[in-house]
């Protein structure tokens, strides 16, 4: 399993609280750039797309609800589903 989809896994878990660092991670890997930061709200964009913003907690962590939007934003579920048995040999 590749290391995106451990990612993808981890916020399918619906964690509590997910840490800035991994949304940013998972969001990089999907060609999104962070162009503002304002306060304690990240703002990413990709062409095309509608920028995903992201409040955070101490400027370290994401509440649980915008994890479920990311998820939901992103089509996660479906990305999980649709590449399940891939490198399954790693």
């Amino acid at each position: 399993m590749s290391s995106f989809q451990k990612l993808v896994r981890k916020f399918l878990s619906e964690p509590c609280k997910i840490d800035i660092d991994d949304v940013r991670r998972l969001l990089d890997y999907l060609d999104y750039t962070e162009k503002k930061h304002a306060g304690s709200e990240c703002i990413f964009h990709k062409k095309g797309c509608h920028p995903i913003n992201v409040p955070t907690v101490k400027g370290k962590e994401v509440k649980r609800f915008y994890v479920k939007r990311i998820v939901e934003t992103l089509g996660l579920e479906e990305y999980l589903e649709n590449n399940e048995g891939e490198n399954e040999g790693e």
